[in-house]
């Protein structure tokens, strides 16, 4: 399976059983109060991170660059801002 770890059918059952909740008494907030927010310990959330090879203009790179050490944490950041937004349209 090339490395990838497979789910127990408990936990397949645990997801399905969270997909089925009723979250319409929760309160809404807005992107910006979604954005403040900090996980307790960050070690609870940690994406696997991919080495992958892209190309990008040179404007652009050059554009992340320009902010300092951390441009591909940026780049990513980006991406990721991206991914959500276009997750909470289809929604």
């Amino acid at each position: 399976m090339n490395g990838e770890k497979t789910l127990s059918p408990e936990r397949i059952a645990e997801i399905k059983a969270f997909k089925n909740t009723d979250f319409s008494d929760c309160p809404v907030m807005t992107g910006e109060e979604l954005r403040k927010l900090r996980p307790r310990h960050p070690e609870y959330f940690k994406p696997v991170k991919k080495a992958v090879q892209i190309r990008l203009d040179a404007d652009v790179l050059a554009w992340f660059k320009a902010y300092g050490k951390g441009y591909q944490s940026r780049i990513n950041a980006v991406l990721r801002e991206v991914m959500t937004q276009a997750a909470r349209d289809q929604t």
